[in-house]
Parts: structure tokens; sequence; C-alpha cells
């Protein structure tokens, strides 16, 4: 299912073990290179210390009363971090990033971004248009396969005018039906074979 990556925050995460709310999430923590959500940052008064992280990994449902974890153990800290650590210090925002386009044209801003809840990965932003452009169109929906790069303020995307004359070359390519073969069809012969 698609969901806009900021329904989640201000989520409860429940203990299994006890079955009582130990925390909630706070915010994402993006890979702007891969677009994958590796943890959520987590508040609350049961904390030991802050910032305090829940791993995708460690999430064993994702349900209607929240995020469900077998126990407080899964909620780690920035000294328990190996792998990636700088991203969890850095904690990229995609929203309010400028969205360009590879001919350096300004597209608009990122106003949210929707994620699929089976691989908690990034799958389309939703922005919106300059002021000047936004009389013609108040928003766009770009989805993951058009980002081109994500630097830590931009995101560049794949230009339109490129899709659209590939687009135009494919549409001024006559159709050939494989049925006819090569030659063009012959009128029935109106004699009838005698016998």
């Amino acid at each position: 299912m698609l969901l806009a990556t900021s329904e989640l925050f201000d989520m409860p995460v429940m203990s299994l073990q006890t079955g009582a709310e130990i925390a909630q999430t706070n915010s994402a923590i993006i890979d702007l290179g891969t677009l994958h959500i590796l943890a959520y940052e987590l508040s609350g008064a049961q904390l030991d210390s802050h910032p305090s992280f829940l791993r995708i990994e460690d999430i064993r449902e994702l349900s209607d009363i929240g995020f469900i974890v077998d126990s407080s153990d899964e909620i780690i800290t920035l000294d328990d971090i190996v792998v990636a650590k700088d991203i969890y210090t850095k904690h990229a925002k995609l929203e309010g990033m400028h969205v360009i386009d590879e001919q350096g044209t300004k597209l608009g801003k990122v106003l949210q971004s929707i994620m699929s809840t089976h691989t908690f990965r990034i799958e389309q932003l939703q922005v919106t248009r300059p002021f000047l452009q936004s009389f013609t169109e108040t928003e766009l929906l770009i989805h993951r396969e058009q980002i081109v790069d994500v630097t830590d303020e931009t995101i560049i995307v794949r230009a339109a005018s490129t899709d659209n004359k590939q687009h135009a070359k494919l549409e001024k390519q006559p159709f050939i039906n494989p049925f006819r073969g090569a030659s063009s069809p012959q009128p029935e012969s109106a004699k009838a074979d005698r016998r």
C-alpha cells in the first residue's frame, strides 16, 4: 500500500513482550542514495537515551495500533549503529528539497514523499510548482524511476522533453501488420475455379 511518509509519524511503537506502548515515531531516517527508509527516530518518556531509533528490520508488523516490535530491546542508539552511521547523524529530509531536471530547469519543491508500506521505499514525490508555473499545474507527481540523482539539497529528475522526443519518435513509425507480410493485400478473384 502507498502512504505519505508523514502519516507514520507520531505512531505508537508497541511491545509484544509487555503489550504496552514503549515510544512514538518522530521522523524517518532516509538513505538518499537508495530512497529507502532505514529507521524511525523515536521519542517518549520511557526511552533511556536520545536520540533513539527503531530499525525497519526490527519491526514485526505495521498495524492499526502502530508499529509492533518484540520488546524494547529493539530500540537502538547512535552508539549501537555500525553501518551507515553518517545517514543517521545527517538526518536528511526529502520534504522541502528543490527538484530540477537534467537541464537545470526548476520544477519545484518536494511537498511530501510517498512510500510503500511493504518495502519502506520511497516510490513517489509530490512536488509543488514554482509560483509562475503554478497557474497551469499546481503539483507534479514524480515516480522514483524518473529520479536521476539526489544530492544533499537537490533532487535531479529526467527531463520531460527527452521523454517526449523519444515518445514522438515511436509515434512516427508506421504500423506493420505481421499477418499481412511485406506485400500489399490482393483483391480476391471473381473467377470461380471450374472443374
